[in-house]
């Protein structure tokens, strides 16, 4: 589900995007992560919260994917879509929003020096 109008590229009304609580989480982890669509999934009982972010995409950039039974040719617009937070509580969903936004901008190197230094704080 996009909270933006895919034809008018207006914003939809979150919450019919989503539960009413989930709307002001959302619009919060929508200003840390870039993004062309995003919703909160929450399908277990034990009540953990899921941020699935969206990327419009288009199979032209998909070289060779999209071929039909005739070899020819198929293109189409598409949301890739990926799960990027988890939490039980709005406070633990922002921080592992920013956590991920901080992990896509490190270097393998930094990350190592990162884990390195959260073992010797422990």
């Amino acid at each position: 589900m996009s909270t933006e109008n895919s034809k008018t590229k207006k914003p939809c009304n979150i919450a019919d995007v989503n539960d009413c609580a989930f709307s002001e989480i959302l619009e919060k982890c929508k200003e840390i992560v870039t993004c062309d669509t995003a919703r909160i999934s929450k399908p277990l009982d034990d009540g953990k919260m899921f941020l699935i972010v969206g990327f419009n995409r288009s199979t032209k950039d998909d070289e060779g994917q999209w071929v039909d039974e005739n070899g020819e040719r198929r293109d189409f617009d598409y949301v890739q879509e990926s799960v990027i937070a988890s939490g039980f509580t709005e406070k633990e969903l922002i921080n592992s929003t920013k956590e991920y936004v901080k992990l896509c901008g490190m270097t393998w190197e930094e990350y190592f020096a990162d884990l390195r230094e959260k073992e010797h704080c422990s």
